[in-house]
């Protein structure tokens, strides 16, 4: 089917168009900034003394840190509650020289992870293969939130129920809001209120279900899977298509020597939860070796 597929990262979207009339190797891709680094790009050059923020939940990152730096520099910022929640889940826990509103008439910025004017252009761009996308798929990382607990705690908790349920990557799609992943259900309901067929997916769970395919491809049934991206790094050791086990740390805490060590106790089914949380990474969960 003809389905866009987006993964929203820290620094980058990386997007897919397939086609059903083309070849795989011929399906349009193309990488981009993501919405939070151009957003924070934009608050950085700002120079007036306040912003008004509207739209929705996102992934904060970048943006969050450039917001930071705007009441650093004396500024004020005006936000509506629901986009709010990108900055802090608990609202009452926002830093002094924020001011949240139910919704605002006239924003200066729009908070979304979504980028439809993008979208838009590469679809425009790649008439005739692809009339019209049937299917909107998005990856992306949200920690969670549960009051008073470790967001760490609760991403990692996350993880682990998903693949307590269920061992196969590829399967481990939400199609209906979480509850709990503010970023998720933002998401979910941008599309449903655009009236659009989508799911979204972790991230982390999406690339070890993008190797386990190469891997099939290949006719390789046991491997190991590392995702070193801008914040996180994830390891999956998989066979027979179910994931035993996985660890997930912060890049910038690991080095060549460590990944190495934990990834060879990971194999081995030897790395526990403790070893990595106490490292300040989110924990491991090993099944088998």
């Amino acid at each position: 089917m003809n389905a866009l597929l987006v993964d929203v990262g820290a620094g980058t979207q990386d997007l897919l168009l397939t086609s059903s009339s083309l070849k795989s190797e011929n399906w349009v891709k193309a990488v981009f900034p993501s919405p939070t680094a151009k957003l924070s790009r934009i608050v950085d050059l700002w120079n007036k003394d306040t912003i008004k923020i509207g739209g929705y939940t996102m992934g904060g990152g970048p943006v969050k840190k450039a917001l930071l730096r705007f009441l650093e520099r004396g500024g004020r910022v005006v936000i509506s509650k629901r986009a709010a929640k990108t900055l802090r889940d608990d609202l009452s826990q926002l830093p002094e020289g924020i001011e949240v509103v139910e919704q605002l008439s006239e924003p200066d910025l729009l908070f979304s992870d979504l980028d439809f004017p993008l979208y838009r252009l590469l679809t425009e761009n790649a008439k005739p293969f692809v009339e019209e996308v049937e299917l909107y798929g998005f990856a992306c990382q949200d920690h969670g939130f549960v009051k008073g607990q470790s967001d760490r705690v609760t991403r990692f908790n996350y993880l682990r129920q998903l693949f307590e349920g269920e061992r196969r990557p590829e399967r481990l799609v939400h199609f209906r809001p979480t509850g709990f992943l503010s970023r998720f259900d933002s998401i979910l309901f941008q599309l449903r209120e655009r009236g659009l067929k989508g799911f979204v997916m972790d991230s982390k769970v999406a690339a070890v279900a993008g190797v386990k395919a190469y891997a099939g491809q290949l006719g390789v049934t046991e491997f190991v899977c590392v995702d070193c991206g801008n914040g996180h790094t994830m390891v999956s050791t998989v066979k027979d298509g179910k994931v035993c086990g996985f660890l997930e740390h912060h890049t910038r805490m690991l080095n060549r020597s460590k990944l190495k060590e934990l990834t060879e106790k990971l194999v081995e089914g030897k790395l526990t939860f403790e070893e990595v949380y106490e490292d300040g990474g989110h924990g491991a969960l090993v099944f088998e070796p």
